[in-house]
């Protein structure tokens, strides 16, 4: 397995810019999420590293290798496509030793090969099937096995759960991850799903319109997002980002609800420093607003106040509490066995260690 380094790479359809300075970094036998809406170039940037895509510009390495101007075979990547890309008249056998045939690999290696992959992806079972005698889980192993034998240096996923329905994608979402740790392949892989992201990544690149807004692990971008859109895109439900006015000193914001405004102080007493008297936009987590605990007396990070509730999403092992702060519609989770109806009042805990804040002009996180 390999490093991959994309350096100021850029994209363009004659005027149009799809990619734009786009610069990221895995190491050996990393997991590179790409993730963002419908159109933000993700599926373009795995195009261009997997060479299907020229360049306009920038770098490509592989293992230390530019690699930017060599073809998609000299690239030393195997790629598993969102459609699985399987010969419907071959067997699973022969799917998986075709690449290797190709490259005119001796019948007794590719024979070890294919054995070894479909123990390793548990689908000895059926080497004999053909496709259509497959479900849709089976048909992806078929073709992860396929990309497996080649044992290259980065392996390349296009939505590759996509086609599947919601459980079998849990099931092949740990299967991956699995993998993964077994075997420390170097993986780039593409989702618009942000949940696929966070539980598959070593790093997560989010995109929108061709442009990186952040790049950094799983914890970095939940935690510590860069922008409004990244706080909003990532995580679900997604963060509370309310309007809150700044005390002059910066040691406290003050964010408008029905009746009694709430002030919550600022965990680290210079980070809106210079923001005295301005109107900001607070980011909180749903997990941030939940019921009070005996220990939050002696925490001054932690708000208990009365919440008007509208609307209760109870979800089994949780239950959404939306009420309204700041003028817009705010979700915490609570335990389901606290008690709180719609259309009465419940106390809830804001948890402002964990609050971010962010300038409305820049749409950028503060600090």
């Amino acid at each position: 397995m390999g490093s991959l380094d994309i350096v100021h790479l850029k994209k363009s359809y004659g005027s149009v810019q799809v990619l734009n300075d786009i610069n990221l970094s895995i190491e050996k036998g990393g997991f590179l999420v790409l993730v963002g809406p419908s159109g933000c170039g993700k599926s373009t940037l795995l195009n261009t590293i997997a060479g299907l895509e020229p360049i306009s510009g920038g770098e490509i390495r592989i293992a230390g290798r530019d690699v930017s101007g060599l073809r998609p075979a000299d690239r030393d990547i195997a790629m598993v496509f969102q459609s699985y890309a399987l010969y419907p008249t071959m067997t699973v056998a022969q799917n998986i030793a075709f690449g290797l045939e190709m490259r005119k690999v001796p019948k007794p290696e590719r024979d070890a090969a294919v054995k070894r992959v479909a123990e390793t992806l548990q689908i000895t079972h059926l080497l004999d099937r053909k496709p259509s005698q497959l479900s849709g889980g089976q048909r992806q192993r078929v073709a992860m096995g396929r990309a497996l034998t080649r044992n290259p240096q980065v392996f390349l996923f296009d939505e590759p759960l996509s086609n599947l329905d919601a459980k079998l994608r849990v099931d092949m979402r740990t299967e991956i991850k699995r993998l993964h740790e077994r075997l420390k392949t170097t993986i780039v892989y593409v989702t618009h799903d942000q949940i696929e992201a966070m539980t598959l990544a070593t790093k997560i690149a989010v995109l929108k319109g061709g442009v990186l807004q952040q790049f950094g692990t799983p914890a970095e971008i939940y935690e510590r997002p860069a922008n409004l859109f990244v706080a909003e895109f990532m995580g679900s439900p997604s963060m509370n980002l309310v309007r809150a006015g700044v005390d002059p000193d910066g040691g406290a914001v003050t964010l408008a609800r029905g009746g009694e405004p709430l002030r919550l102080p600022v965990k680290a007493g210079r980070i809106l420093e210079g923001y005295g008297g301005r109107e900001i936009i607070v980011g909180i987590r749903p997990e941030a607003i939940t019921e009070p605990r005996s220990e939050n007396g002696a925490d001054p990070s932690v708000v208990v106040s009365d919440f008007r509730i509208d609307v209760v999403e109870p979800t089994g092992a949780d239950v959404y509490a939306i009420s309204e702060l700041g003028g817009r519609q705010a979700i915490g989770r609570c335990s389901a066995g606290y008690p709180i109806r719609a259309g009465q009042t419940a106390r809830l805990a804001i948890h402002t260690d964990k609050i971010v804040y962010f300038d409305p002009k820049t749409e950028e996180r503060i600090g």
